[in-house]
């Protein structure tokens, strides 16, 4: 029989320096928010063929000061993000003048078509990074608060530790690869959250099933023995989530790309915390407890 527990102690040791990097790098890096919690201005733009992405965006950085961003939206779409402009009350106006200047000036030939603007204020875009937070907060707390009393503590500890462990490493992703917090990024992770925590619950309801069945046999043992017997679950869980999320990737276009990168992240970060983190720190709490 594989001994996954004695894996488990390196993975844990790595997990731990892994997260004080992690911490160290989230806090010397800034956040990319989308404009749903900054505020500004996005307009979908379609042309007749593809265009020159680096010349349009020089072009409009030019006019703009250097806050507008231009990125592919499709094949012949450009999506382009004007930030709010705190000093300048008339930036509504004023993007209406760099996009007349721009796209019906030097793109005339290109036969540009404007197809979506969005505005939000800066205003709602607190709101929006308030009620986030709010909602990453009271969902880990309603998780807790459900593996405390279907467990004991020492379960409902690691747990929310694992939790916060899966969350940590996808916020690293998520600044790594320049992704922008925007509202489907919220309900990515709070999707991973979901999954991660479903999972060690899976391998700690085992767990409590076998300490009551193997009385003879050690702590260390059960885990490991809980963890085997759930382990082609937890495989066959991933692979069919990741049927899903591949495709949607790969094809499901620009506007759930940042939503799938994540979800694909987050699976795996929590199998992995699921089997070789959550299952030993418990065992570390239990220690702690009965010594």
């Amino acid at each position: 029989m594989i001994n996954i527990f004695k894996i488990s102690r390196f993975v844990f040791i790595f997990s731990i320096l892994c997260i004080g990097l992690i911490l160290y790098y989230v806090k010397n890096n800034d956040i990319k928010y989308g404009l749903e919690f900054s505020g500004g201005t996005e307009v979908v733009v379609g042309f007749n063929k593809e265009i020159n992405i680096d010349n349009l965006r020089f072009k409009l950085e030019s006019i703009s000061g250097g806050t507008a961003s231009v990125q592919v939206y499709d094949s012949k779409d450009y999506l382009i993000k004007f930030p709010v402009n705190e000093k300048r009350i008339e930036f509504n106006e004023d993007v209406k003048k760099y996009l007349d200047q721009v796209l019906y000036d030097d793109y005339k030939n290109d036969e540009p078509l404007i197809k979506q603007i969005d505005y939000i204020g800066p205003k709602v875009g607190q709101e929006l990074v308030n009620n986030g937070l709010m909602a990453l907060l009271y969902g880990s707390l309603a998780i807790l608060i459900y593996v405390f009393f279907r467990f004991n503590f020492s379960f409902a500890i690691s747990a929310i530790t694992a939790l916060f462990h899966d969350f940590l490493i996808a916020l690293f992703f998520i600044i790594f690869l320049d992704i922008e917090i925007t509202l489907s990024t919220i309900a990515a992770l709070l999707t991973v959250i979901g999954y991660s925590v479903n999972d060690t619950i899976v391998i700690f309801d085992r767990v409590r099933e076998n300490m009551n069945l193997l009385l003879d046999d050690k702590v260390e043992e059960i885990i490991n023995i809980s963890i085997i017997q759930t382990l082609s679950r937890t495989i066959l869980t991933v692979i069919t989530v990741l049927i899903v999320l591949l495709p949607l990737y790969f094809f499901g276009g620009p506007v759930i790309e940042d939503f799938s990168i994540i979800m694909i992240i987050g699976v795996a970060v929590g199998t992995y915390s699921s089997i070789f983190f959550a299952p030993f720190l418990m065992y570390l709490i239990s220690k702690w407890r009965t010594s």
